[in-house]
Formats: structure tokens, C-alpha cells, sequence
């Protein structure tokens, strides 16, 4: 509930965006001209916080942006992004590659866990005895999903003795994004030149606009549609309008669950209760979403409207997220950040490659480089390595990764519950990951049940 309390003006809050703004246009500069960075294809999101962290206040003190009103920042613009990839229109038919996918994405989520956590532990009873063996926890969701989730979790732990828990998770993700384009690269290029790639045989295939990321000869997108009158009102504004609305209406279900909690007397779950407010207000937006449907009024809302709202919110989120992170914190936490984050790279890595051979037999590398990107990093990354190798996304992986990835959170939303339960129902908050590290490994061995059932059916 902090996040929704920050007592800050509405000029500081606009001047904070508009500072991530021109590191935006900073950073994209610099995409076109540095060729280092188009070598890796950093993207100007991660490139602007990275600036945003060393001339603001966790650095250089050049520019007022702190940590507590970037991280609030990261609480909101996360609900907002699940708000707009839920109004969009659900697709029917998922496919049993998506399915895999899915899969690939649990049995990932549970190892960084599982490793996460046994480092944790193994840190815990050597020579840091008073760290907080939740952080084990972060890699799945700061690596996995993204950095709003793992900001919106480590800062509700924050209550129960994990001091900093919220700029943590953002440190393992910066890690996260890290990993996917140094070694997300490098793996990509050695594909290419073993001959994995389906598409392509050279890097030097890689298009100047994708490359320097700008587009040299815009063209009209024929995909998207102006769903209302621009005399009425921009069709834009409705769609954002729209976000607005589901956005509302989550803080009004949220204060009423809030309300319920105080009555049952469970007042202690409150801060759970928002820490989980994104995950409410995808359910609201994908309800609103079917209201729509059965009025039959959707044709007002544009898919690809909504997706360009959610890749905005994105592109601030990342910029908001890696600009937060502290280098006091670092210090404090070097260590398990480092070993951890290490050791769940690794373990990714040799995870994904398993699955995707073990499960396909076209587009095998495309597919593991996408979902070694997105469970790196987010999916935009999944998506920059997929493009290095498909241009012309001819092959099912971009599908893949986002109906896959869709599926994965919804079967991996008892993993949320379950990780928060050692700080409500366990008077030994150690004791209580050791179960947790008990229902995961369980959980893990069920996904490869199911696993060897589907791994050979038809794609």
C-alpha cells in the first residue's frame, strides 16, 4: 500500500517521466551511432536506466531521480501493462508448441527457484546468518516474469525483515538483462556460425534498421485501427482512457479486499494483498475484456493499439527499474547476488537447451534463444534474440513465446502464493522456505511428468 501513498507534487511526478523521457531519446541516439551497442542490440529502455542510475541520485546526483519514487513508478506501470495485454483479444486455439512452451517456462521458473533458495541457504548457515533466505526467491520472478514483480514482491518482504527487498529484485533483474544481451548474443552468434540457425547463415544478414534501431524508410502500420472519431475523441486516448478505467476499478476491488481482511481479522495479509495488486487487475482486464465481447462493443478496442500501450509502459517500466537500483545495496548484497545470479544463468542456459531439443525438431535454436532471452531478461528480450536469427519472424517462436509465456503465468500463479507463505504462517521464516523449497522441488518433478507425456506430440 506504500506505493499508492508516496507523497510526492504532480510536477515532481511529471518531471521524473519527463527526465526518462529524454534519457529515451539520449539512448536511442546512441543505439544509432555506437557500434557496440548495436553489436549486442542493447535496446534504449535498459540503455536509458543504466543512464538514469549513474547521473541520478544513486549516482551522480546530476538529476533528482531516487529510488522510492522510481520504484513506486515500476508498482504502477506493471499493473498498467497487464491491463493492457488483457483487454486484447484472447486467442482461441494455443497450440501444443505453446503448451511446451509453457512447460519450458515452469520447469525454468522452479530451478531458479530451487538453486536460488539452496544457495540462499547454504549462505545462511556459513557466514551470513542473518540474511533473509527469501532472496532465493527473486531470480524466478526478477529473471522469469519481470522487474515490477520481483519490485512488488522483495518490497513487500520488506515488512517481514528483508531490508531493501525491493531494490534487490530490481539488481537481480538488471543481472537478468545483463545475461540476455552479452550471453544471449554470444549464444545466438555461435548458433549461427554451427549452422543452428533455420534462417539465416551470417550475422552480417541483420537488417541496418534493426541494427541501429531506426527505422530508415517508416512505412504505414496497416495492422493497426483508428477505432473512434478523431472529432470525439483520439482513438489513443480511448484505449488509454480504457486502461484508466480497469485501473480504477482494480483499486476499488483492492480496498474492498482490503476491507474484508480487516473484518476476518487477517489485517496482516493486507500488504500481501497489494504487493499482488497486478495480478487483480489482469483478471479485471481480461473480465472487462469478455464483458465486451458478449455487448459485442469490442470493435472500439485495437489489439495492436493495446499492444503499443503495453510496450510503452514497458519500455518507462525497464528505465524505471534499472534506474532504482542502489549502489549501497549492491554492497550489502554482493554476494548472494552474484553466486545466485551466476548459478541460475548457468542453470537456465543448460534447462532450456534440454527441453527445446528434447521437445522440437524444427526451429529448435530459434526457440531456445527466445525463451533463453525472455527467462533472462523479459520478452522484449526474447524477442531482440529471435530477431537476429528470423528477421522476418517466419517461424511459429514469436507465437510461441507469447501464448507460452501467457499460459505459464496463469499455472504459475500458486508459485506467488506459495513464496509468500513462509512470512504469514511460519513463526520460523526459515523453516518456512525449506517447505517452500519442498513444494517446488514436488511441483518441479509433476512438470516433468507431464513433460515426458507431451513432449512428443505434434506441434
Amino acid at each position: 500500500m506504500e506505493s499508492w501513498n508516496l507523497d510526492i507534487s504532480a510536477g515532481l511526478f511529471f518531471l521524473d517521466f519527463a527526465w526518462m523521457g529524454l534519457l529515451l531519446i539520449v539512448a536511442t541516439y546512441l543505439r544509432s551511432r555506437v557500434g557496440f551497442l548495436q553489436k549486442y542490440l542493447i535496446p534504449a529502455n535498459l540503455l536509458a536506466g543504466a543512464a538514469g542510475l549513474i547521473i541520478g541520485m544513486n549516482g551522480l546526483e546530476w538529476i533528482d531521480l531516487n529510488s522510492e519514487r522510481l520504484g513506486t513508478y515500476v508498482y504502477h506501470l506493471l499493473a498498467l501493462l497487464f491491463i493492457a495485454l488483457g483487454l486484447r483479444a484472447p486467442k482461441k486455439r494455443l497450440g501444443m508448441s505453446s503448451i511446451k512452451f509453457s512447460l519450458i517456462f515452469l520447469a525454468v521458473y522452479l530451478v531458479q527457484a530451487i538453486i536460488g533458495l539452496v544457495v540462499a541457504f547454504i549462505l545462511f548457515y556459513t557466514f551470513m546468518p542473518d540474511l533473509f533466505v527469501g532472496i532465493g526467491l527473486l531470480p524466478p520472478l526478477a529473471f522469469g516474469m519481470n522487474p515490477g514483480i520481483a519490485y512488488s514482491i522483495g518490497g513487500n518482504w520488506e515488512n517481514f525483515g528483508f531490508e531493501s527487498g525491493g531494490i534487490v529484485g530490481l539488481t537481480f533483474a538488471a543481472f537478468g538483462f545483463l545475461m540476455a544481451y552479452t550471453v544471449g548474443i554470444w549464444l545466438v552468434r555461435k548458433g549461427i556460425r554451427d549452422g543452428e540457425a533455420t534462417y539465416i547463415d551470417s550475422e552480417l544478414s541483420l537488417s541496418e534498421d534493426i541494427r541501429t534501431g531506426i527505422v530508415r524508410a517508416p512505412k504505414g502500420n496497416m495492422r493497426e485501427r483508428i477505432t473512434t472519431s478523431p472529432e470525439s475523441i483520439e482513438s489513443l486516448t480511448f484505449h488509454i482512457a480504457l486502461i484508466g478505467l480497469v485501473y480504477v476499478v482494480t483499486y476499488l476491488l483492492m480496498k474492498l479486499m482490503e476491507a474484508g481482511l480487516i473484518r476476518i481479522d487477517a489485517a496482516n495479509e493486507i500488504t500481501t494483498l497489494w504487493s499482488f495488486h497486478f495480478i487483480f487487475a489482469a483478471i479485471l482486464a481480461l473480465s472487462v475484456r469478455k464483458i465486451m465481447n458478449v455487448m459485442r462493443v469490442t470493435k472500439v478496442v485495437d489489439d495492436m493499439t493495446m499492444t503499443r500501450c503495453s510496450n510503452l509502459f514497458m519500455d518507462f517500466m525497464i528505465v524505471a527499474s534499472v534506474a532504482a537500483i542502489s549502489f549501497q545495496v549492491i554492497l550489502v548484497y554482493w554476494v548472494p547476488i552474484l553466486s545466485i545470479s551466476i548459478l541460475v544463468c548457468i542453470a537456465t542456459w543448460m534447462v532450456i537447451y534440454y527441453l527445446t531439443s528434447d521437445a522440437f525438431e524444427e526451429y529448435r535454436f530459434e526457440r531456445f534463444a527466445s525463451i533463453f532471452g525472455n527467462m533472462t531478461g523479459t520478452m522484449q528480450s526474447g524477442l531482440v534474440l529471435l530477431r537476429i536469427l528470423d528477421p522476418n519472424m517466419k517461424s511459429p517462436a514469436s507465437y510461441n513465446l507469447v501464448y507460452g509465456s501467457g499460459l505459464a503465468l496463469v499455472f504459475g500463479f500458486p508459485l506467488l502464493i506459495v513464496i509468500n507463505a513462509p512470512v504469514h504462517y511460519f513463526s520460523d521464516l526459515v523453516q518456512g522456505f525449506w517447505v517452500v523449497l519442498s513444494v517446488m522441488t514436488l511441483y518441479l518433478f509433476l512438470i516433468f511428468i507431464a513433460w515426458n507425456y507431451l513432449k512428443r506430440a505434434k506441434t
